[in-house]
């Protein structure tokens, strides 16, 4: 019980604002950010479907993990901020860009308790954040994805490196549309994969900073909304590949494929490197 009241916590403040099902779940904009928020199918999990807004917030926190309940407490603040900023200084913000603020902000803060816990536990944060090689015989590929605002673009990057560190090829692509995060962290992955099959690799283990993709991968989470359909794709490879694997990587580990995303707007919308790149971010 005390676990049941712990997870509940991060969001029982919400309940006393006004706990209407439209406010939080009923509303076109809110549902659209649920789903840029990667949380769609809790939404609409038959589970969650009671008559008010606190039952069904507590359904949530009694069957989701504490994870799933911080990242929908995470969304639930940041809608009724969004409400508020409207109301008070006029200022409406796009379903993708609520759900994405939800996403990252529930990430950053991951990462810092994270930090946080395991230096407790003696790790210091160089071993925290360090790039490990892959076993012998298998090829590690990292993948990233950034959104460039002001070019209104989606832009990834990602690196194969050989059981000795080596950069043995890479890519970089941008599409002419901003997506939701966890829909371009997907996109990514997926991409990554098709790369892999196109050099012949099968022994590869794909690293993302997305934990939000990767518990849905382990999860074999299905749906409807656009990101599940990716998920579904890239579960299909891993059925047909074996020996491919995904793993969370914190971002500070991830730091050459960010910058190959963040540098591929200034190349061709789809350019593969042999040899390691000379970027100027």
């Amino acid at each position: 019980m005390s676990q049941y009241k712990s997870k509940c916590y991060q969001i029982d403040w919400l309940l006393g604002l006004t706990p209407t099902l439209h406010i939080f779940f009923r509303c076109a904009v809110d549902r659209d950010s649920w789903c840029a928020a990667g949380l769609s199918s809790v939404l609409h999990n038959v589970a969650y479907q009671q008559s008010n807004a606190m039952d069904r917030i507590f359904a949530m926190c009694s069957k989701e993990s504490s994870d799933t309940v911080g990242r929908v407490a995470m969304l639930l603040w940041c809608i009724w901020h969004n409400r508020n900023d409207k109301l008070w200084n006029d200022n409406v913000q796009m379903p993708r860009q609520i759900g994405r603020y939800a996403f990252d902000a529930w990430n950053d803060w991951y990462s810092v308790h994270k930090l946080q816990s395991n230096s407790v536990s003696g790790s210091t944060e160089a071993d925290l954040v360090r790039w490990e090689k892959p076993a012998l015989g298998w090829v590690k590929c990292n993948v990233d994805v950034t959104f460039v605002s002001g070019f209104g673009r989606t832009s990834v990057g990602l690196c194969f490196r050989d059981n000795s560190g080596q950069f043995m090829a890479g890519m970089t692509q941008w599409q002419q549309t901003v997506i939701s995060p966890v829909e371009g962290e997907a996109w990514t992955l997926l991409l990554a994969m098709e790369e892999a099959r196109y050099r012949g690799l099968d022994q590869v283990q794909f690293e993302s900073d997305s934990k939000v993709l990767i518990e849905a991968i382990h999860m074999k989470h299905r749906g409807n909304s656009e990101f599940l359909s990716i998920v579904h794709d890239i579960l299909n490879f891993m059925s047909s590949f074996l020996n491919f694997e995904v793993k969370f990587v914190r971002r500070q580990a991830n730091s050459i494929v960010h910058t190959l995303a963040r540098a591929a707007n200034s190349c061709n919308s789809f350019h593969r490197f042999e040899i390691i790149p000379l970027l100027n971010t």
